[in-house]
């Protein structure tokens, strides 16, 4: 087993899913209580006001570890699936064998999707909660995945027909 026979893509797919596991633990939602405590933590100058004030922000702040209703457990298990698929796609190209490339493609499309759907549909109430940047980052991460892994197979094509064709 050798990561020299990973492509450009299968590398991408497999960093882009160790930065979607990291992504889940970034703050996806807060509320417009939990941002204005958050503001005033950063302003404060007394100690004991920015504790309280951090606590408060952080008791309003949720991440993908966090899940409020029956959507966000669907996308946590999306996320863990993707990135479990991403990683072992790249283990099995590395030993030389074919892996679920297409699959934790599907599987990314398919949670990029889910996610979209939440951040649209925030938990909660919408003119109460905001959208943080873990959502963002992982909606981009899955595209990233979803998009290298179509590459990838691309690639794994190509390299297949031209086997091929050598061999006549």
């Amino acid at each position: 087993m050798t990561f020299a026979r990973l492509r450009a893509a299968d590398w991408v797919v497999l960093v882009a899913a160790l930065g979607l596991i990291l992504a889940t633990a970034a703050d996806w939602y807060s509320t417009q209580s939990g941002a204005e405590a958050r503001t005033l933590e950063d302003s404060a100058e007394q100690l004991d006001v920015r504790e309280r004030a951090a606590l408060i922000a952080e008791n309003e702040e949720r991440n993908a570890w966090q899940p409020v209703a029956f959507a966000d457990v669907l996308v946590l298990i999306g996320v863990l699936a993707t990135a479990a698929l991403s990683i072992l796609a790249a283990y099995a190209r590395a030993a030389g064998r074919l892996g679920p490339t297409a699959l934790a493609g599907a599987v990314a499309t398919l949670t990029a999707l889910l996610v979209l759907f939440r951040i649209l549909q925030e938990p909660g109430f919408d003119a109460l909660t905001t959208v943080q940047f873990g959502a963002l980052l992982a909606l981009a991460l899955l595209g990233v995945i979803a998009f290298a892994a179509a590459v990838s197979l691309r690639q794994e094509e190509s390299a297949r027909a031209a086997d091929l064709q050598s061999r006549r």
